[in-house]
């Protein structure tokens, strides 16, 4: 519909305002100004994604040293970066001057424990042989070390039977499935006669 006609249709209008209404134009906002704004929110947010991340790793880091009896706590004097690159390398069987102070903090803060902790044979079962000391630590739980030289922990399984799993030393690996180790269990009465 053209201006004309729709002027006769609705009639009475002044012809001014028809004419300004044809040549308005709506003001576009320059291109720099919307590009500026996608900046602006790339800015916020990588720094913010970082940090997010950040905090995601450190929350695991602290969980996982305090599956290993490590309290958040004694970590207070560590930095984020610190904790985690303890936690990745204790995680990984290796050792670092790092990781070694950090799982000092369980030995340091702790008396030895001179009862064995409770486990059930379904939990022995799921040992493999390629689990290092600090894994069958983690998935058992800390307990009685008996071994002089060597790791020797003791684990009394299904309040019935004790059973001794041996460590060369601190990446020394389990070597035997769980099936394996359940063989080796004794009688906790037969342990206590001798």
């Amino acid at each position: 519909m053209t201006n004309e006609k729709l002027y006769e249709v609705l009639g009475g209008i002044n012809e001014k305002h028809i004419s300004e209404a044809g040549a308005y134009r709506k003001a576009r906002k320059p291109l720099w100004v919307k590009w500026a704004a996608i900046a602006a929110c790339l800015c916020l947010m990588i720094p913010l994604t970082a940090f997010a991340v950040d905090i995601i790793q450190y929350n695991a880091a602290v969980d996982y040293l305090n599956s290993l009896g490590i309290a958040a706590g004694d970590l207070s004097g560590y930095s984020h970066k610190e904790i985690k690159e303890a936690a990745k390398t204790i995680d990984a069987g290796e050792s670092s001057p790092l990781a070694e102070e950090i799982l000092n903090l369980t030995l340091g803060n702790k008396e030895p424990l001179d009862t064995p902790a409770q486990v059930t044979s379904e939990q022995i079962r799921e040992l493999t042989p390629a689990m290092t000391r600090e894994e069958v630590l983690s998935f058992l739980g800390v307990t009685q070390d008996v071994g002089s030289g060597i790791y020797v922990f003791v684990y009394e399984v299904d309040e019935e039977y004790l059973l001794r799993i041996p460590f060369a030393g601190d990446n020394a690996k389990l070597g035997v499935t769980g099936e394996d180790l359940l063989k080796s269990l004794t009688p906790i009465s037969e342990d206590m006669d001798s």
